[in-house]
């Protein structure tokens, strides 16, 4: 005897599937049952899930014994178990994350590296010893590891130790679009007191200085062009299409900087066929201030677009109001935007999906939420996330978008 769900008109049916958005609800309908199934449009391939990024959140009880490391997909709300990620633990931060699925790691012991959560293929990057601040590394020196250069004198030194090292003076590293696939992707980190930039290339022993600018907000690559932020606003360009024998790429100044320097974090994203940049204004959360943990609360953004018609061959910011039917994924990850008529039904345009890549260490075990959530432009309202992929009693370090892959 068929089921009753087979008897229920097609007209009807069809227009249920019509109203239906979310493309994982479009499967399950195709899954009722046979009758269905047969009756519906078949469904094209769907990038959710692939393509589309989700939280990398770190479980740890209590912080201390190894948790079990999940990925929350913030279309659907859900978490998906993942087998336990040695790096995901307290020993070790995240620093950077590709489109292509690759984590990047910093440990306090002085090891950088990259990982594939899925696959669990990992390779090394040079240690932090071998950055060109750092003078002397020494690992018996509890508390004093590191020699550190100060960073308007290299004839002056000073010391410090590993976990702030690792915490503070490394904010972010990211790779260029061929990691792995290719036997010279190139990886670039902001690093020190004053966020200068250095690159290495695959088996590399050190990182090589690549700008002696400094205050560089965010960096992102476009194929092989690198562009880096500072926090003035001031854009920069480094082409790598160059042979790995041949110098550093120049620097290229394309926008120059503001009369005053942007408060804020800054980020850099390739929308619509070019580049933009984001403004984050954030406060401190006043009620965790006064426990003495520093907590960053998110209050809105400013979209700027490129305009590269002016006639001195600059180009100039422009502040817009809206990114249309884009939406933006913003934090270690090399930021992403995508737009909602190539994911119908999964989220509406002009929002921003954010992490929390701001908060202080001191905030581990604290209870208090990251600073992550979905941001509408329209509605000028920050949604967080779950308490149960922010809350800093159970999860450390600070989750980070990655493209499972």
């Amino acid at each position: 005897m068929p089921s009753q769900w087979s008897l229920l008109l097609s007209d009807l049916l069809k227009s249920i599937e019509e109203h239906t958005m979310s493309y994982a609800d479009k499967v399950r309908l195709r899954c009722v049952c046979a009758s269905w199934r047969s009756q519906l449009p078949k469904l094209h391939d769907h990038p959710i899930g692939t393509r589309l990024p989700w939280l990398l959140v770190p479980f740890n009880d209590n912080l201390d014994s190894k948790g079990a490391s999940k990925f929350y997909d913030p279309l659907e709300k859900k978490l998906y178990e993942l087998d336990h990620l040695p790096e995901a633990e307290e020993k070790a931060l995240f620093k950077g994350s590709t489109q292509g699925g690759w984590v990047v790691v910093a440990e306090t012991g002085d090891k950088i590296y990259v990982v594939n959560p899925l696959t669990r293929a990992r390779f090394q990057l040079p240690p932090r010893s071998k950055f060109p601040d750092v003078r002397k590394y020494r690992a018996n020196k509890h508390d004093n590891e590191y020699l550190i250069r100060e960073p308007h004198d290299f004839n002056e030194y000073y010391q410090m130790d590993a976990t702030h090292l690792r915490n503070y003076f490394l904010p972010k590293v990211v790779l260029s679009p061929s990691t792995c696939d290719s036997t010279d992707f190139i990886a670039v980190a902001i690093y020190g007191e004053i966020g200068r930039l250095a690159y290495c290339r695959r088996g590399d022993k050190k990182w090589h200085v690549l700008s002696e600018e400094f205050t560089y907000s965010d960096v992102r690559f476009h194929e092989q062009v690198l562009y880096a932020v500072e926090f003035n606003g001031r854009l920069l360009a480094f082409d790598f299409n160059t042979n790995a024998s041949c110098p550093k790429p120049k620097e290229i100044e394309i926008v120059a900087p503001f009369p005053t320097p942007l408060t804020g974090q800054l980020y850099l994203v390739w929308c619509s066929g070019g580049i933009i940049m984001v403004r984050r204004d954030t406060d401190l959360d006043d009620e965790a201030y006064d426990q003495d943990v520093r907590i960053s609360v998110t209050l809105g953004f400013n979209i700027f677009k490129l305009d590269s018609t002016s006639d001195d061959g600059k180009g100039k910011w422009c502040e817009v109001e809206s990114l249309g039917d884009h939406v933006l994924f913003l934090g270690l990850n090399s930021s992403t935007a995508f737009s909602c008529r190539d994911f119908p039904g999964c989220f509406k345009g002009n929002q921003i999906y954010c992490t929390d890549d701001n908060v202080s260490a001191d905030a581990k075990g604290s209870g208090r939420l990251f600073d992550q959530g979905v941001y509408s432009l329209d509605e000028k309202v920050f949604e967080r996330f779950p308490a149960y992929v922010g809350d800093t009693r159970q999860v450390w370090p600070a989750p980070i978008w990655i493209m499972p892959k």
